[in-house]
């Protein structure tokens, strides 16, 4: 990495436009929306779906960490499957600790939370910045303003167009 292309916060510009934004991205449309539903299904106390929930989301959370290390690889389902099943990615290892959502009480959905907590915080430290929530009655104008806004500065620097992973999960 060029440390000469570095900003205040870390963030190498081509990193942030191309693998950064990708991860952005689908943090905007997997981890929030999985998030979103947790916390709904903490709100109704149904503790088995808030457990899949959280499933859901360490799973959307370990693939965005795939993309901030430069996956650009179509997901196919097995292997991202054995990826979950053996990496030593820390969202990983928390889905494979999960407690089963068959059956579970507050407690087993109180640790799940807690695990996806831990990793939301973790992966939004890692993202050079926050798509605004895509789950509103309002739409997502602004969340598509940025996305037109990263392809044109990317366009201008020569770089490929980006690969926006729009089927979530």
């Amino acid at each position: 990495m060029d440390l000469g292309s570095l900003n205040d916060e870390g963030h190498n510009a081509t990193w942030a436009i191309t693998h950064g934004a990708n991860a952005a991205w689908q943090y905007a449309l997997s981890v929030q929306s999985a998030v979103d539903d947790l916390e709904a299904a903490r709100t109704a106390e149904d503790w088995p779906l808030c457990v899949e929930s959280c499933s859901m989301a360490l799973r959307a959370i370990s693939l965005c960490r795939r993309l901030t290390n430069g996956f650009a690889g179509q997901l196919v389902d097995a292997e991202f499957e054995l990826f979950l099943a053996v990496s030593e990615d820390s969202a990983a290892a928390a889905l494979r600790s999960l407690p089963s959502g068959v059956g579970a009480g507050r407690s087993e959905a109180e640790t799940a939370i807690a695990l996806v907590e831990r990793e939301d915080a973790l992966i939004r430290g890692e993202l050079p910045f926050e798509v605004p929530v895509s789950r509103t009655p309002e739409g997502a104008r602004r969340s598509m303003r940025i996305s037109a806004t990263l392809v044109k500065w990317g366009r201008e620097r020569g770089l490929q167009d980006l690969g926006w992973r729009q089927d979530g999960l």
